[in-house]
C-alpha cells in the first residue's frame, strides 16, 4: 500500500472478511492508547493471515480533534484533566480562535474512527 501498488481493505471491508484480525487491530491500537496515552496513527500490514504492526505515533490532529481527544480520554480514564490540558498544545487553541467554516462532508467520516 505505502508503494501505492495495492489498494486496502476499507475496515467495514475488513471485519467481515477477516473479522479476527480487525479485533486483533482494534485491541493493538487501543493498547497503544492505552500505554501511550494519546490519540495514535498506526500502520500495518498483513501478510499470510498474520498481523504485523510497523510503525506507531501521536496522531496529527486540528485544534478541535485536539480538545475532543483531550476529552475523550478523560472520560474513558485514561488521563486526568490536568494531562488532558496539557495535551491541548497553544497552536490547536489558535486554530480555535479564529473563525471556521463547517464541514457539512464530514460527519460521514465521523464513525470511521478506529479507537476512541
Amino acid at each position: 500500500v505505502v508503494a501505492g501498488i495495492r489498494t486496502p481493505l476499507k475496515l467495514e471491508v475488513m471485519k467481515s472478511e477477516i473479522p479476527a484480525i480487525h479485533k486483533q487491530i482494534f485491541d493493538t491500537v487501543k493498547l497503544l492508547e492505552r500505554h501511550y496515552k494519546d490519540m495514535m496513527d498506526v500502520e500495518f500490514t498483513i501478510q499470510s493471515g498474520v498481523l504485523y504492526m510497523l510503525q506507531c505515533r501521536a496522531g496529527k490532529r486540528t485544534g478541535a480533534a485536539a480538545v475532543k481527544i483531550a476529552v475523550d480520554m478523560v472520560r474513558e480514564g485514561l488521563v486526568t484533566k490536568e494531562q488532558a490540558i496539557n495535551m491541548v498544545e497553544p497552536g490547536h487553541l489558535d486554530q480555535l480562535l479564529h473563525p471556521q467554516f463547517k464541514d457539512t462532508k464530514a460527519a460521514k467520516y465521523k464513525d470511521a474512527v478506529i479507537a476512541q
